[in-house]
């Protein structure tokens, strides 16, 4: 009955589940056991999943819906913010390879114990932040683990919250948090955070305020670090060290060369920004590292 009542619940969401009734803390928990039980459900049933006395049943409309919910913008927006789509944009912004995993058979998967991981660091302190959040999606999506990601300003609980329902990783990339939210609502988000990967590079002042609590320190330095001679790249040991501490234990070597790769040739546009990736199109390559070889099964 408390399932049922705390589904019944769920359903309000409507069209702004950012602005849905607070819903009680028995529910939030019951509503969290759903998910999680709902994790490792079969990809043919993607679309929905709710818990019944017989187990993880499907129905439509419900978890991860094919890449057409609430949250995912196709370039007009989002219902969930319920507005257009925009220079900072909060909505999912999925490519081509992420959305496979709503396909049987795509080989990706859903994560036993989904991670919500922040990507953090001072505004335009040029610390590869941006090649922070892409490394992070990129080796969830090179182990074939789902994964959402986002861009959101101004964190909430409800923001969050409502983001992981899908039962996939989620990762946010932010800046500051003072003069968006107050200390103690900050304080309050903490338990929600699985991982918190802050950027930082000599010569620019960190965050103060993220370095407290970040678990894992990136440095710009070692992002483009590179040796011509021995042909040592900093970024696969970066990579490596990133991969290890969100718990992704499936990779080899070609495979974070994979990704390095992939990151090395993540377009920048022309004007604004690219949603997926988050690149501006005043971002530049730095280090001076030559473009690597495709990984093998990708082309010239």
């Amino acid at each position: 009955r408390k399932l049922k009542s705390t589904m019944r619940f769920a359903s309000m969401v409507g069209s702004c589940p950012e602005h849905r009734p607070a819903m009680p803390s028995r529910h939030r928990l019951l509503l969290r056991m759903a998910v999680v039980a709902s994790i490792m459900v079969p990809s043919a049933c993607e679309d929905a999943c709710s818990l019944a006395e017989g187990g993880v049943q499907c129905s439509p409309g419900w978890r991860d819906p094919h890449g057409n919910g609430l949250f995912d913008c196709h370039g007009g927006g989002c219902g969930a913010t319920g507005r257009g789509c925009h220079a900072e944009c909060e909505c999912r912004h999925l490519d081509a390879v992420e959305r496979q995993r709503f396909h049987v058979g795509s080989g990706f998967r859903y994560p036993r114990r989904p991670s919500l991981v922040i990507t953090a660091s001072r505004d335009g302190s040029h610390t590869a932040s941006t090649w922070a959040f892409n490394a992070v999606r990129l080796l969830f999506r090179q182990a074939r683990e789902a994964c959402d990601s986002y861009w959101i300003r101004s964190l909430s609980r409800a923001k969050l919250e409502a983001r992981q329902v899908t039962g996939a990783h989620v990762v946010v990339k932010t800046h500051e948090w003072r003069g968006h939210i107050g200390r103690e609502e900050f304080d309050g988000l903490l338990p929600l955070f699985t991982h918190v990967v802050v950027s930082v590079r000599k010569g620019f002042d960190p965050d103060p305020n993220w370095m407290g609590v970040a678990t894992h320190v990136l440095n710009f330095e070692e992002v483009v670090d590179f040796d011509e001679a021995t042909g040592r790249i900093g970024a696969l040991g970066v990579l490596r060290s990133l991969a290890a501490h969100l718990g992704i234990s499936s990779l080899s070597e070609d495979d974070l060369r994979a990704v390095d790769y992939h990151l090395m040739t993540l377009p920048v546009p022309a004007s604004g920004c690219n949603q997926t990736s988050k690149l501006w199109d005043f971002h530049r390559r730095r280090g001076g590292r030559p473009l690597p070889p495709p990984p093998p099964g990708l082309g010239a």
